[in-house]
């Protein structure tokens, strides 16, 4: 049994017994690309100063995020 943990996402490998060595393992997927922090505080912003939404909450609804987090996002902006 194999334990990574370089990850938050633990990843455990079984190996039988008889198992070859020159099994190879799976390929990692992609790097996920890093969202900017500000970029996303700005069209948080855009879609409040747009009118569309009366408040906070209600973007938070329609993003499907908490209240919490788009005030998080917000207080970077300024």
């Amino acid at each position: 049994m194999q334990v990574k943990r370089l990850r938050r996402s633990p990843v455990i490998a079984m190996f039988p017994w008889n198992a070859h060595s020159d099994a190879k393992p799976e390929p990692k997927p992609a790097p996920r690309e890093r969202r900017d922090p500000l970029k996303l505080a700005r069209y948080y912003q855009s879609l409040l100063d747009s009118g569309k939404f009366e408040n906070r909450a209600a973007l938070a609804r329609y993003l499907g995020v908490s209240r919490a987090r788009v005030t998080q996002v917000l207080r970077r902006f300024g």
